[in-house]
């Protein structure tokens, strides 16, 4: 029997939306401005928040502790 996943606490559903926000304005802001770089950051970014929203892997250790 699996115990079902705590909520995320309200200051890293905030840092999530923060990081999710600086990535949509930075691939904006690269795909308007045809620059490589700031579109590439928007994508890191981008990949972050994704990390971030996503489940913990199963098995995977709580590095928090």
């Amino acid at each position: 029997m699996r115990i079902p996943a705590a909520p995320a606490a309200p200051f890293r559903r905030l840092a999530v939306r923060l990081v999710l926000a600086t990535a949509l304005v930075a691939l904006a802001a690269g795909v308007v401005l045809p620059h490589g770089l700031v579109l590439a950051g928007g994508l890191v970014l981008a990949g972050v928040a994704g990390h971030l929203v996503g489940p913990a892997r199963p098995g995977a250790r709580d590095r928090r502790r």
